[in-house]
């Protein structure tokens, strides 16, 4: 016989908490008869540990402090932001259940209702990643684009309590979450800005072997939106890893297909792959292959991670080098074709080149004839959201 009774582990911070609300609500919606309990349980995170960190609703620290709760059965779900998950997941966590997902646009918010073409040269506007920065830097290069650690709410106490800054971009569905629309005041459609990879979507957690809270959320359930998130994350996992980088991406599932974009720095030079729902993984990864396998998108990152120009070498004034840590992902892959190096160092230390033929096979990817131009395709791609 079933409890009928799903207890929900969540922060105090508004938007976790608001966040896990929303999910209660649709449960209520779709199970009238299923009892929720919410325990809001205050952070173990000092605030000094979490200002320069990059998250959405909730730190690496706080996410695996509400995964040990769920270890420790002090509740039956937790409710994370797509964007703000840790994995691999904790062995004997699962995820239970992916609601549809929301709009994937990102949302900018102005005291004044002005929209960012109306901004004065030099507006101080925060965003929430160097992948937002990048991309708002190339269409506006006369704002000043500041990154904020310390998640949503500490940004939205920055914008609208200290008016320490013009204005703000955050995801549009954090906007909803919190019932703040109404000093929104533009929102970009993915064709414009492409979100980070996981964005307006949220993921419930349960224990593993609670198959129970798993089948009285099936119904809440979207297949879909659960190919987006697993195609989204094995991008990251192959291309971004723990660094916050500036690379967006988006999936989009329908008609037992899969289509992934994605692209670094300033969003335009984006790559599109493609294959059958049951491969979603293998198209994820083999989107990040294709993105670290280009000259022009490493030349990207590092544009976007040096906004101001590369960097010279102390050492050597007449040359220029670049030392950054967010690069460290691509190893010593020489995209300049750049044979002089020494005979025992592998100089692309990613998968050999029979990995990455097969790689490409599976997620859909064909080999472009002699003479091509490598952006064709990109008039093809469709990731609109209705």
């Amino acid at each position: 016989m079933k409890s009928r009774v799903l207890s929900f582990a969540s922060l105090a911070s508004p938007l976790a908490r608001s966040q896990t609300q929303a999910i209660i609500d649709q449960i209520q919606e779709h199970l009238p008869r299923v009892t929720c309990q919410l325990n809001v349980l205050p952070t173990p995170i000092k605030d000094e540990a979490k200002d320069k960190e990059i998250f959405v609703a909730m730190s690496h620290a706080e996410v695996q402090y509400l995964e040990q709760v769920l270890l420790e059965e002090q509740a039956r779900l937790v409710v994370v932001e797509a964007a703000d998950m840790v994995v691999p997941l904790p062995e004997g966590l699962a995820i239970a259940c992916v609601p549809n997902r929301a709009a994937p646009f990102d949302a900018f918010l102005n005291r004044q209702g002005l929209i960012m073409d109306e901004m004065e040269g030099g507006g101080r506007i925060g965003v929430m990643s160097m992948r937002s920065r990048g991309q708002m830097s190339a269409l506006w290069p006369d704002l000043d684009f500041k990154i904020l650690g310390g998640g949503v709410d500490q940004a939205m106490e920055t914008h609208m309590r200290k008016s320490e800054i013009d204005g703000l971009i955050i995801p549009a569905a954090v906007t909803e979450n919190l019932g703040i629309q109404g000093i929104v005041a533009e929102i970009f459609a993915p064709e414009f800005v492409l979100p980070s990879p996981g964005q307006g979507i949220l993921v419930i957690l349960s224990r593993a072997g609670d198959i129970e809270a798993r089948e009285m959320l099936s119904e809440m359930h979207s297949a879909d939106t659960a190919v987006e998130l697993a195609a989204e994350q094995a991008f990251c996992s192959r291309m971004i890893s723990d660094q916050d980088l500036p690379v967006g991406a988006l999936a989009k599932a329908e008609n037992g297909e899969v289509v992934i974009v994605g692209a670094t720095g300033a969003g335009i030079n984006r790559v599109v792959v493609n294959g059958g729902v049951d491969e979603a993984e293998a198209v994820g990864s083999g989107l990040a292959q294709q993105i670290l396998c280009s000259g022009e998108s490493f030349a990207d990152l590092l544009e976007a991670e040096f906004p101001d120009g590369l960097p010279d070498d102390p050492d050597d004034p007449e040359e220029e080098k670049v030392v950054d840590e967010d690069a460290v992902i691509l190893g010593d892959f020489d995209y300049d074709g750049d044979e002089d190096k020494d005979a025992d160092q592998d100089p692309l230390e990613l998968d050999d080149l029979e990995h990455l033929k097969s790689l490409e096979s599976m997620a859909g990817i064909e080999e472009k004839a002699a003479g091509q131009d490598a952006d064709d395709g990109d008039d093809d791609e469709d990731d609109s959201y209705d």
